[in-house]
């Protein structure tokens, strides 16, 4: 994430929390909220979209930006303050990604909506003219939305509990898929080009309402995940569950 859209979050973050840009269960509107952030109406629009992703607002076309009900978004706002995380957790939530997203895709395939679409598109959108830069920056903004794209499908199961479990592990995510896109290989498994590539089918799939084919599409992109993250020594081994059978196609055979 870059440091103005950071920024921006930031700032909205805290003034949702102290009420400042608050009334009843609507923000301001976009003008008042660039001028109390202190910022441009595009990028306190880019920062209005990551947290609409993130499930801490609702942006709701003709009507305003909704809030989520209170008590979720001082869950929201806790968790996606995390830093400093153990190097090791990566491995512990590489497993909790496996365990949840495949499943978790064929179901939004049953359930999405057309806001849920437009949000995925807003993803691909930036991941595609990422997938084309190189550098650190880069790779960090790619991370970025590959995350908030997940997290939007998470979010479009309709399952508050289940977007919870996912919020926990969202930050440690964007970290290591930020590190794993500057050491691959643009068109390796895990290189920003093949990632940006699955995404784009994870998203036909989804509008197609295929949930069967999200699901095992689902499951093969993870797969090729942990198998760069372990090639690189980001996480262990042990943490590839597919491999060992515990989860995915392979648990059946």
């Amino acid at each position: 994430m870059n440091e103005k859209r950071k920024f921006v979050i930031e700032k909205l973050l805290e003034k949702i929390h102290s009420g400042e840009i608050v009334v009843g269960d609507k923000l301001l509107p976009e003008r008042q909220l660039a001028e109390a952030v202190g910022e441009t109406r595009p990028v306190m629009r880019e920062g209005l979209i990551a947290l609409d992703a993130m499930g801490v607002i609702d942006i709701r076309d003709r009507q305003g930006i909704f809030l989520s009900s209170n008590e979720e978004n001082e869950a929201r706002m806790m968790l996606h303050r995390v830093r400093g995380w153990p190097a090791d957790i990566l491995s512990r939530v590489m497993e909790v990604r496996q365990i949840i997203e495949p499943l978790a895709t064929g179901l939004a395939a049953a359930r999405r909506g057309e806001k849920d679409l437009i949000k995925m598109q807003e993803c691909l959108k930036h991941m595609k003219e990422l997938a084309e830069q190189t550098g650190e920056e880069a790779a960090k903004e790619g991370a970025y939305w590959n995350t908030s794209f997940h997290t939007v499908i998470v979010e479009s199961v309709d399952n508050a509990y289940l977007s919870r479990i996912y919020e926990g592990v969202y930050s440690i995510i964007e970290q290591g898929m930020s590190m794993m896109r500057i050491n691959t290989s643009p068109g390796a498994h895990g290189g920003r080009l093949v990632t940006y590539q699955d995404h784009v089918r994870l998203y036909e799939l989804i509008e197609a309402k295929d949930s069967a084919g999200a699901e095992l599409f689902a499951e093969e992109h993870l797969r090729r995940t942990i198998v760069a993250m372990v090639r690189l020594g980001q996480i262990v081994p042990t943490s590839d569950l597919f491999e060992q059978g515990f989860v995915g196609k392979a648990r059946l055979r």
